[in-house]
């Protein structure tokens, strides 16, 4: 873990390799004691949980998506199991490129399980690969807005004190 020099602001794993800024004091006791940094201190500690609020939010936009992903996909299975062998479609090669094709067998489709790995399941197993996988997220998920939450409270308890600092030296 990588420590600030000036306090004991030590990085600390969540899910999936997203970091969090953990307050502690180096002692091991409460927290950190705000009252005891200088005002370039807390600025510093502010700007790195500002950061650290970021990647949680990009990490969070990040998992909606998936999660959005794997709701359309659960959705489609479930249309797609009704469709007919024989029938025509689009195929899509790009995003903005499609070949025409038709269904060869619509009782058996490939899911990605992710780093490339394919593995072939019913229809109804990959609409409950999805619903699983979207299930696993939002637990994931929840787990970055607690954290960012944490961040966000820790940040504005850093900007008082820094604000009281100020103040204290203006007068």
């Amino acid at each position: 873990a990588s420590c600030l020099p000036f306090a004991a602001l030590c990085l600390v794993s969540i899910a999936q390799d997203r970091s969090v800024v953990s307050m502690s004091s180096q002692d091991g006791g409460g927290g950190l004691n705000l009252g005891a940094l200088s005002p370039d201190q807390l600025k510093q500690v502010a700007d790195q949980l500002a950061q650290e609020s970021q990647r949680l939010t990009e990490s969070f936009e990040g998992l909606q998506s998936a999660i959005n992903k794997y709701n359309r996909s659960a959705s489609t299975l479930k249309k797609f199991k009704d469709e007919s062998e024989g029938k025509e479609m689009l195929v899509p090669l790009t995003s903005s490129m499609y070949v025409r094709g038709s269904l060869e067998e619509t009782s058996k489709i490939l899911v990605d399980i992710g780093t490339g790995y394919y593995v072939e399941k019913s229809v109804e197993g990959g609409t409950d690969f999805c619903e699983r996988k979207v299930v696993l997220l939002k637990e994931h998920l929840q787990k970055v807005v607690d954290a960012l939450q944490q961040k966000q409270q820790q940040e504005q308890q850093v900007r008082t004190a820094l604000a009281q600092k100020q103040a204290q030296a203006a007068a």
